[in-house]
């Protein structure tokens, strides 16, 4: 088990004595998570890491990309910087490199940390409530959980690994001087013919699409993943920021792209939203 996902026992010791108070105004704080709609996972909840998290253009509801939990799981992610704590989708099962996981620009944006570089953070399993899983299945934000408090958060920035550095950008390759290349006139013989110049192929024109709404569906780090989804939607992907995005359309007008959303919704992408071609 990676050092920086190991049981945070000392964590949790001092969470507690932090905390008595408010066990007393809301005496499920402690055995149900931060708000009292929340579950430790009895089959992942012993997922409980600190790191740091990349953003990344999910969009804006509050959802995670994870190399360790599962699609479709939720997790607590808290701000070690403010302790400010929220509950998150587990959109797709990822690499996220130099992080333990990947947040959407909404994610990001709840918790108030910056999209220009990694943030420290605690992610841990849970188990929300419905009401809590249907409003992030429908891109919406779950209920308000209290912040961590300050003994908590001292004991988790402990934990932390050292930060990675951002990776240096290539050198430019050394300018080298053109050969010098020594040209010697020759005749050509007359009866050789010189040769004949090669045709310049064409290159194919696309179609030009008519309209300018679109579908954006889902938003994966796989190329062949989405190619496959797009296929299979009748759409077109996207790519751009390490993300392959899936886009129906583009529609003639507003509602017939609200038409193809609501579809999308309908058949299980929640996360379906309408875009314009720029």
């Amino acid at each position: 088990m990676p050092w920086n996902a190991r049981p945070i026992a000392l964590a949790v010791a001092l969470f507690v004595a932090a905390s008595a108070h408010a066990q007393d105004a809301d005496p499920t704080a402690a055995a149900t998570g931060p708000h009292g709609t929340s579950q430790l996972q009895l089959s992942e909840g012993r997922y409980d890491a600190v790191g740091y998290a990349a953003v990344q253009p999910l969009g804006a509801a509050a959802l995670a990309v994870s190399p360790d939990l599962p699609a479709e799981s939720y997790a607590e992610i808290t701000a070690l910087d403010s302790g400010r704590t929220i509950l998150v989708r587990i959109a797709e099962t990822s690499e996220a490199p130099g992080a333990i996981a990947a947040i959407s620009a909404g994610a990001a944006n709840q918790l108030g940390i910056p999209s220009d570089r990694l943030a420290p953070v605690r992610i841990r399993a849970v188990r929300p409530s419905s009401e809590d899983q249907a409003a992030l299945r429908s891109a919406g934000a779950a209920q308000q959980r209290i912040d961590s408090p300050p003994a908590l958060l001292r004991a988790l920035r402990l934990q932390l690994p050292p930060r990675p550095e951002p990776s240096a950008p290539l050198p430019p390759p050394p300018s080298q001087p053109d050969p010098t290349v020594d040209v010697i006139p020759h005749r050509q013989a007359a009866d050789v013919e010189p040769p004949k110049p090669r045709p310049v192929t064409k290159p194919v024109a696309l179609k030009p699409a008519h309209g300018r709404y679109l579908v954006q569906v889902a938003a994966l780090s796989s190329s062949a993943r989405a190619t496959a989804l797009a296929q299979k939607l009748h759409g077109f992907v996207k790519a751009g920021g390490g993300l392959y995005r899936v886009h129906l359309g583009p529609f003639a007008t507003e509602a017939a792209a609200e038409r193809a959303r609501a579809e999308a919704v309908r058949a299980g992408f929640g996360d379906a939203r309408r875009t314009s071609v720029r």
